[in-house]
Formats: structure tokens, C-alpha cells, sequence
């Protein structure tokens, strides 16, 4: 075969491999949400690991955000953390004043909100997946705060949080 006559063959064979190439395969309606909360326990580097649902961070940052870039005194003893069905992640701990709303990245958690759920510091913070929506329990007074990824909800509206 001559190579003029090749050519048409080798542009077809391409449109076809571009065209299959070019298919889209999407699994639609996934629910991301962990029902159980994960209680973390942070190493002597801060990096927090949980095997269950695959995801490893370190937890330097919220530490800095909760308690400021110079104090030692509050150390993180546990984690506690949970995804809500759109993905993102819900994390907290004990003497946090805040929960971190955070989006699953490219190697990385950007944060989405951060939601004030106390002016003291929760001594006692407890994560649950009620209806699709993430209930935070403050156990020591048995408070309820119900929160999406846009803030806390009351009254089914959301109150939304900067």
C-alpha cells in the first residue's frame, strides 16, 4: 500500500479513537455522607488518620484558627469529624468555638465556612446524620445545632454564616 492511500484510513481511525475518547461516564445521585461520626486522635506531628473512610490531614491549621498562631496550652486531643452527602467535611473539637465546613480538593481541604456554634468553648462537641443534615450535639448542656455546608439551619431556613 502506498502512503496517500494509508491516509484515509489512519483519519478515520483517529475520528473514531477521538470520538470514544471524547464520552463522558458519570454516576449520578452519590450520596458522600458518613453516618458515624470519626473521632480522630492526633500524632505528635498533628496529623489525624482515618482508615475507615480514607482520609489523612494534619491538624496544625485548625489549631492556629481556634486558639491563635502562639499558644501551646490548647492542644488537640481528638478530632471529631463527618461528610455530609454532598461531600463536604464537618470537623470540630473539643474547646473549638467553631465548626470547620471543609471541601474536598486536589490533595487538599478548602474551606468552605466556618460556623460559630458557641461564644464559649464546647467541652464536649458530638457529630450526627439526622434527615441529610449534620446535627452537632454539645453534650455537656444536650444543645442540638443543626448545619449544612451554608451554616446553621433554624426553623428549616439557613442562617447563613461568614
Amino acid at each position: 500500500m502506498r502512503p496517500h492511500k494509508l491516509t484515509p484510513i489512519i483519519l478515520l481511525a483517529s475520528i473514531v479513537m477521538l470520538g470514544t475518547a471524547c464520552k463522558t461516564f458519570v454516576v449520578k445521585n452519590v450520596n458522600y455522607a458518613h453516618q458515624i461520626e470519626s473521632v480522630l486522635t492526633p500524632d505528635e506531628d498533628g496529623t489525624v488518620t482515618d482508615v475507615r473512610h480514607g482520609i489523612t490531614f494534619n491538624v496544625s491549621p485548625f489549631q492556629k484558627q481556634e486558639f491563635g498562631e502562639n499558644d501551646s496550652t490548647n492542644q488537640i486531643k481528638e478530632v471529631r469529624l463527618i461528610r455530609n452527602a454532598e461531600g463536604f467535611y464537618f470537623i470540630t473539637a473539643n474547646q473549638f468555638k467553631n465548626v470547620y465546613v471543609m471541601e474536598p480538593g486536589n490533595g487538599s481541604l478548602k474551606l468552605k465556612n466556618k460556623i460559630k456554634v458557641s461564644e464559649e468553648r464546647i467541652s464536649e462537641p458530638a457529630f450526627n446524620m439526622r434527615d441529610g443534615v449534620v446535627q452537632l450535639v454539645k453534650v455537656e448542656s444536650n444543645e442540638v445545632i443543626t448545619m449544612n455546608q451554608n451554616g446553621i439551619k433554624k426553623n428549616d431556613k439557613e442562617e447563613e454564616q461568614s
